[in-house]
């Protein structure tokens, strides 16, 4: 009967010697970059998710930067006499009478009409995608290009 007790005692000091097995952590989510995603988008014509942006017609080029340029100076000579806009922060916002929001950004890229409402030319592709990637986008042509 000493025995028993014994070894049940032992079997009950093994047991809450043990610690629980740990829950596996959540493997970290990656930070959202809205800037970073918007540069993507303006450089690679790509998000960082790496999907590829489209437009309603087939552009000229692939991506924001081969028109308007790194910087976002534009004034590239595109086919049919257009002339890539300066998409920098003060000609945006400050050489305007209707300076362009984070909307009229937006509406410029997505739809192809510009502050004043007027339809721009042809050759500005029409961007398809995510409503989260065009504010990233936009976002970061108006507040990151300087």
């Amino acid at each position: 009967m000493r025995f028993i007790v014994i070894l049940a005692a032992l079997a009950l000091a093994a047991c809450a010697a043990q610690k629980p097995a740990a829950s596996p952590s959540p493997s970290p989510r990656p930070v959202r970059d809205p800037y970073a995603n918007g540069r993507a988008i303006f450089m690679t014509g790509r998000d960082l998710a790496g999907h590829r942006i489209t437009a309603s017609r087939p552009p000229l080029y692939g991506s924001c930067v081969q028109c308007h340029r790194a910087n976002g100076s534009g004034g590239m000579h595109l086919p049919g006499g257009a002339v890539s806009a300066d998409l920098r922060h003060d000609a945006l916002t400050k050489e305007q009478d209707r300076p362009y929001t984070l909307a009229l950004l937006e509406r410029a890229i997505s739809r192809g009409v510009d502050n004043d409402g007027d339809k721009l030319s042809p050759v500005m592709p029409r961007w398809q995608m995510s409503q989260a990637d065009l504010r990233d986008v936009a976002a970061y042509v108006h507040d990151k290009l300087r």
